[in-house]
């Protein structure tokens, strides 16, 4: 019976897997989103230590906006930060 020795995976790895496998997640949903809910969507990821920028945009043409064009923009774009996606108990 051969037993083959156990593969240890690196951790840093196995962090960056992850973070692709959520990205990929992350930008198939707001794909679906796009197309289902008949939005316009510009999603930018910017990885804090790499400084790599991932960027979706469902309609090149028109987006994305300019500051000024937000600021001008009526009724005014609603401001979300991270916590306020979360559902409270």
């Amino acid at each position: 019976m051969d037993v083959q020795p156990k593969v240890r995976t690196n951790p840093a790895d196995t962090v960056n897997q992850k973070a692709r496998r959520r990205r990929k997640s992350l930008f198939k949903k707001a794909s679906a989103y796009s197309s289902e809910c008949n939005a316009d969507i510009h999603l930018v990821l910017r990885m804090k230590k790499s400084g790599k920028i991932f960027v979706l945009t469902s309609n090149t043409k028109d987006w994305p906006l300019s500051q000024y064009q937000l600021k001008s923009y009526h009724p005014k774009p609603i401001q979300m930060s991270l916590g306020d996606g979360e559902s409270k108990p």
